[in-house]
Formats: C-alpha cells, sequence, structure tokens
C-alpha cells in the first residue's frame, strides 16, 4: 500500500472521530470576524476539527500572521456549498474521491457539473472548485484580500525561489505544508 493511500486512510478516521472542543471554537472566535466565524461555524465538525488542526500546526511551528491564521480555518469553507444543494460531499465520499483523484484526476473533472442539484456530479464540481467558491464567501464575509487568495490558492503549487518571510506565496506555502499533514 502506498504512502498516500495510508495518509489518506489515517485522515479519513481522524474525521470520522472528529469532535470539536468547547476550547477550540473559543479559539476559532479568536481569530475569526464575526462575518467570518458563521462561515466556520457552516462547516461539518469533521471540517472544522481539520481546520483546527492546521491552525495548530501553523502556530506550532512559528510566528502565524493573522491573514494565514484565517485562511486556515476557512481553507476548506466551499466544500459545504454542495451541502447546501443537498448533494452529499461527505466523509464517505471525500476519502475515495481523494484517492480516486490521486489515481484518475481528469476522470473526476469530467464526471463534474457546475449545475447545483443534490447528485454526485456537483458534489465532484464543488470537490474540485471548492478553493474557487471559499474565496468568494470569504470576500463577501468581508475577509481580507489576503485571506481570500490564501483560500483561493490552497491547492495551487506555489513557485520555488527567494520569497520574503511573509510574502504570500510563503504563506501559502506554510498553509499547504499544514493541511498536507492534517
Amino acid at each position: 500500500m502506498s504512502s498516500q493511500v495510508r495518509y489518506r486512510i489515517g485522515q479519513f478516521v481522524r474525521g470520522w472521530r472528529a469532535r470539536v472542543s468547547a476550547d477550540d471554537r473559543a479559539l476559532a472566535g479568536t481569530v475569526l470576524s464575526p462575518g467570518a466565524l458563521a462561515l466556520f461555524e457552516r462547516m461539518p465538525a469533521d471540517a472544522q476539527a481539520h481546520s483546527l488542526r492546521v491552525l495548530k500546526a501553523l502556530v506550532a511551528e512559528g510566528e502565524t500572521p493573522p491573514d494565514l491564521s484565517v485562511a486556515a480555518l476557512l481553507h476548506d469553507v466551499g466544500k459545504v456549498a454542495a451541502t447546501e444543494a443537498g448533494a452529499y460531499l461527505g466523509l464517505w465520499v471525500r476519502g475515495p474521491l481523494v484517492l480516486l483523484e490521486a489515481v484518475r484526476p481528469a476522470l473526476v473533472r469530467r464526471w463534474a457539473s457546475a449545475e447545483p442539484s443534490p447528485s454526485l456530479r456537483y458534489a465532484l464540481y464543488v470537490h474540485v472548485e471548492h478553493p474557487h467558491i471559499g474565496a468568494a464567501w470569504a470576500q463577501r464575509a468581508g475577509c481580507t484580500d489576503g485571506v481570500c487568495w490564501l483560500i483561493e490558492h490552497h491547492q495551487d503549487k506555489a513557485p520555488g525561489g527567494a520569497m520574503t518571510a511573509h510574502g504570500p506565496w510563503t504563506l501559502l506555502t506554510r498553509l499547504q505544508w499544514a493541511d498536507g499533514r492534517n
């Protein structure tokens, strides 16, 4: 079994057992504005727990600018679009979907449909496009341009080369590092 498959199975188990404590909710409340907190609260418990683990990993590694902290908590909020359209993109679909995408990414995009509906095809669309959906929601909730950019690009490949300590690509790389480990 490949290490990526083992990692994804572990991620599924963590999501299945996810709980968000009162202390974790309080932490989110200290990082997020009321509008951003309302977005966070729309996410299911497993997504909230994942986002909190991402934030805690970043904080454990050192200084975490406010935009990075907010983006850590909201980077996957766009996935809620599926649920709100009646399409299931919960843990039981995301686990196998991520594995399928790792093996056949073009297949997922080909099956996806942008038409909001309670269908698997719309859930696939949201899975692929959730960074853009989440960034638009964050912008409407009053998040900064930096937060919105980080959310929108959190699945993009960052370029190499010299970067400033808090430049956007450095922050994106840190967000991706923490997301990839949680």
